[in-house]
């Protein structure tokens, strides 16, 4: 009798522990949108993004990306207050790889959560990665993983995206055409402007010649 109450006693004991003691990090390797609690994992040396496929998730899943200082934002959630909800990120590595194999690399929070809310709630996480390293992960080649884990030992991966200059080239670009367009307007302008003119001068001319000849001037 004493086993059979057992049994459903670790059960429900287990299910209590797992429900109160989580919080996820976004955007979440592997999760569309917000996460949710059963996004939550529990990063180990072993298996830093925990049971998530690192591989089938990393170029599909939204990524934060790293400005040129190296600095990255994410949000963290807690789903249940007090400490095993905990919104303080104690441990951030990161894989420059992207495979998830080599968290090589000590991320430094700048801007750090709750570690002991009073309610449910979402914060926002600011670090930084050291200078010079580079993402060559996922199939655009500028991918990194970071794991973050909570003082409760609850987190998940997040993906990173290196900053390139693309987007200045592109900008440059832009402003080059538009430039371009405002010239050919103006010399549009200037064009018809001058065509005005030389309508305007013709019956001038005219009326000189005219008034010439009526007083006795010949004009060469």
């Amino acid at each position: 009798m004493f086993s059979t109450l057992f049994t459903p006693l670790v059960l429900v004991l287990g299910l209590a522990i797992q429900v109160s003691a989580h919080a996820a990090i976004a955007p979440a390797l592997g999760v569309k949108g917000a996460p949710v609690r059963a996004d939550v994992q529990r990063p180990s040396t072993s298996s830093e993004c925990g049971t998530v496929n690192v591989a089938s998730n990393i170029d599909s899943s939204q990524a934060s990306v790293i400005a040129a200082n190296g600095t990255f934002a994410t949000s963290v959630t807690d789903f249940n207050p007090g400490t095993d909800g905990s919104r303080e990120i104690a441990k951030l590595l990161i894989d420059p790889t992207g495979t998830g194999k080599s968290f090589t690399v000590q991320g430094k929070v700048t801007q750090n959560g709750d570690g002991n809310p009073t309610t449910t709630g979402t914060q926002q996480i600011l670090a930084t990665m050291p200078a010079g390293t580079q993402c060559t992960g996922g199939k655009t080649g500028d991918l990194c993983l970071a794991s973050f884990a909570t003082t409760a030992g609850f987190g998940n991966c997040v993906v990173l995206r290196q900053a390139t200059s693309s987007g200045s080239s592109a900008a440059a670009a832009n402003n080059t055409t538009e430039a371009a367009v405002t010239t050919s307007k103006s010399k549009g302008k200037t064009h018809k402007k001058n065509k005005n003119q030389k309508r305007v001068a013709g019956p001038r001319v005219a009326r000189l010649m005219r008034d010439a000849e009526l007083w006795g001037y010949e004009l060469h």
